[in-house]
């Protein structure tokens, strides 16, 4: 409890035969126990005493909850002799908490089911209303009430809040109250001058004028509670009274006042940086779409395809470079499309992911206008691909004729050449017989050799250091942990490889002396040497390379906003894969097997994280000359 907060009482109770501990304040009603609840004090509508099947006293407690009523028997776990007085105790402190409350259930009504409070407020307010008889008999015995004197006993308000109105002499059900209305809540006082209820004027929904079956001005006043809307009657001695109510309610009420303008939102003119030129007709445009892990805004045009970003446009691309469309799904089920865009150094896939099969189907249809024809002639993946030869046409009938300057087929009966505009029947010159020219030798220039076929990339393992570019553009999407079982694997073949060859290999070839070279020549004959020199070899080995791998991979991320730390470091691991190349051999193994995993990784990151070569080369190179500096720093080279 706070500070300000004042306990009322407090003991240990029995709820559906649990022991709990009840602490009633001025605020809240805490139960603690196997699971702990509290309840503000104006939640409570009503606690009554009652009795179990078996006489023993207990205490009907009524809360007002967001699903409606709720309902809590409370027993008391201690001798017989004291359990009226808790019961007598709990009922008595509860009901001087929540007052005299005009919307607590009463004790017979709680018995059975509560009546449904989002039922018509004229089927409620009727239900409600006392029988014409009670209210006439109730109006002749309660005496005459002025609404200009002030009631004895303001209640205490807080700073700031003043009152707007008051009335004494308000009916509400069977007792009557002196009702403030402030500029903060309205309040309900009883005759006793203690306050029986009080309500924020933000629960306090609507107002509506009402005149009973005897003539008496009343109030149906809406109030929100937990449980839904409720409605409060409030019986007036006087017209006037219920009028200048009603003329306050009305000012502070949500349901009265006019309903502020709102303005219409101003709706963007275009989804990002990219601006159309003049001409250009947008065919459609997706926001939110994932290119290589990086949100874009893509549009199709009729001259182009824009990928554009936050930061300006990325890439544009004509549409004659669209050569292939192909639905696909990203690693967990996304819909998206495989581009294939044609470029100067061959033909690259982009892999588009959408946020909604929606959008990704409009696209479909986009690209299938623009380019059907690619679309429909396209060649399955796993088809070889091959050249063949084109050969000059030849005349299938004889209604076609060859130009004489150009050589091309033109129709017999055209006059002139299409092709280079010679005449095709020109008038023969006579010569004399003996002087007529030769003709000419035509010479005939023979076709270029076809280069030679480069067969698919088809996912092998020796592809990442035959054909590096291939190879990564293959497996652009493998991190650290597809890359570790080679990775761990190289480093084995290369230490064992190496440690056989300096110590059976070498003291034969270059015949060393036991006495000069003891620790070499007793190698061969020491397996668990061996063993220990082949794993401090394989340890070494993987802290320069994955040293390496992390320089590189965080380099290229520094260089690249889109690259991938993961896959470039992926991509080092890979590379070295050399040294179980070459690496073993004596000497110069070493420093080629680095340089060529250097290249190797060069070419993967350029061509799995999509960078330029300058900053591909950058970031592997760098981290190769870091490694041999700290080698060279702690004295193994």
């Amino acid at each position: 409890m706070h500070n300000d907060e004042v306990q009322y009482y407090a003991s240990p109770i029995l709820v559906k035969n649990q022991q709990y501990f009840a602490t009633l304040t001025n605020e809240r009603l805490i139960i603690e126990g196997p699971t702990s609840r509290e309840f503000k004090t104006t939640a409570i509508l009503a606690a009554h005493p009652t009795h179990l099947q078996e006489r023993e006293p207990a205490v009907k407690i009524v809360f007002s909850t967001p699903a409606g009523q709720k309902e809590m028997i409370w027993t008391f776990p201690c001798d017989p002799a004291f359990q009226e007085g808790e019961q007598e105790a709990w009922t008595d402190n509860i009901r001087k908490i929540i007052g005299d409350n005009p919307l607590a259930v009463p004790a017979e009504e709680t018995e059975d089911a509560r009546p449904d409070i989002t039922k018509d407020i004229v089927i409620e307010t009727e239900k409600e209303k006392p029988k014409p008889s009670e209210t006439i008999t109730i109006i002749e015995a309660r005496p005459e009430v002025k609404t200009e004197e002030k009631p004895a006993g303001e209640p205490d308000l807080i700073p700031g809040e003043s009152v707007v109105i008051s009335t004494a002499g308000v009916r509400i059900k069977h007792t009557f109250f002196t009702i403030y209305l402030t500029n903060l809540r309205l309040i309900l006082q009883n005759n006793a001058g203690k306050i029986g209820r009080e309500f924020a004027i933000s629960d306090l929904k609507d107002a509506a004028e009402l005149e009973s079956d005897a003539g008496e001005p009343e109030i149906a006043l809406s109030v929100g509670m937990q449980s839904g809307l409720r409605q409060m009657i409030l019986s007036f001695p006087t017209k006037p009274a219920r009028d200048a109510w009603m003329s306050e309610l009305q000012a502070k009420l949500p349901a009265h006042r006019p309903a502020p303008k709102v303005e219409e939102p101003v709706m963007p003119e275009r989804i990002g940086t990219f601006v159309p030129a003049t001409n250009e007709k947008t065919l459609v445009t997706t926001p939110n779409v994932r290119i290589k892990n990086r949100l874009s805004v893509i549009h199709l045009t009729n001259t182009r395809f824009v990928v554009d970003s936050a930061s300006g446009i990325v890439g544009e691309f004509a549409l004659n470079t669209l050569n292939r469309a192909v639905r696909m799904a990203s690693e967990i089920g996304e819909p998206g499309i495989a581009l294939k865009i044609g470029s100067a150094s061959g033909e690259k896939e982009m892999h588009i992911v959408f946020s909604a099969v929606n959008d990704r189907e409009a696209w479909m249809d986009a690209l299938s206008e623009v380019i059907p024809d690619r679309t429909a002639s396209a060649i399955p993946e796993t088809r070889d691909y091959s050249l063949s030869h084109v050969t000059p046409q030849k005349p299938v009938h004889t209604q076609q004729i060859s130009c004489p300057s150009c050589r091309a087929m033109n129709h017999a009966a055209d006059t002139y050449c299409s092709f280079c505009g010679a005449e095709l029947h020109p008038e023969p010159v006579e010569e004399h017989p003996q002087r007529r020219a030769k003709p000419e030798k035509v010479r005939r220039e023979r076709p270029p050799r076809a280069p030679k076929p480069r067969m698919p990339y088809n996912g092998s393992i020796m592809g990442f250091i035959t054909r590096p570019t291939d190879a990564f553009e293959y497996y652009c999407r493998d991190g650290v942990k597809q890359a570790l079982p080679l990775f761990l694997v190289s480093g084995v073949i290369w230490s064992v490889i190496t440690v056989l060859f300096l110590a059976f290999i070498i003291p034969l070839m270059l015949k060393l002396d036991k006495a000069t070279f003891p620790i070499i020549t007793s190698l061969s004959g020491n397996p668990l040497l061996l063993v220990i020199l082949m794993l401090m070899l394989f340890i070494l080995w993987a802290v320069c390379v994955l040293l390496h791998g992390v320089i590189s991979g965080g380099l290229s991320a520094l260089l690249e906003p889109g690259a991938s730390f993961g896959e470039s470091m992926g991509v080092v691991m890979r590379s070295s894969m050399t040294y179980a190349v070459c690496g073993w051999i004596p000497i110069l193994g070493m420093f080629a097997a680095s340089i060529w995993a250097a290249v190797c990784a060069w070419k993967g990151i350029a061509a799995s994280q999509d960078m330029g070569q300058g900053a591909a080369a950058a970031a592997s190179f760098v981290g190769l000359i870091v490694v041999y500096a700290v080698l060279i720093c702690i004295g193994v080279i």
